[in-house]
């Protein structure tokens, strides 16, 4: 088995497991191996925790951001703690199957 990496339809990217001896054409029927669905977060809390995080950070505008020693570190942070909330979510699911 292998891995092959395909483009959909809709531009997104994909990977799928398959046959050693297929050929690429068939990764779209091949076993998903996909990242954790982005459409899960919570786009509207993430929205007010980057918000949040441009506040607390006095980020408003882009010479605020200049002249900050971490730069935009604090809303790198908010995005860290969302994905990493999305992957423990797929596999505390992938553990209840």
């Amino acid at each position: 088995m292998r891995y092959v990496t395909y483009t959909d339809d809709n531009g997104y990217l994909h990977r799928t497991m398959i046959k050693d001896d297929d050929p690429d054409s068939m990764a779209k029927y091949g076993i998903p191996h996909d990242p954790p669905n982005v459409n899960l977060l919570d786009l509207d809390g993430f929205k007010r925790d980057l918000h949040n995080a441009m506040v607390k950070g006095e980020m408003f505008s882009l010479r605020d951001i200049m002249k900050q020693a971490n730069g935009l570190q604090p809303l790198m942070t908010v995005v860290k703690r969302y994905f990493l909330t999305l992957y423990q979510q797929e596999e505390a699911d992938l553990s209840n199957e």
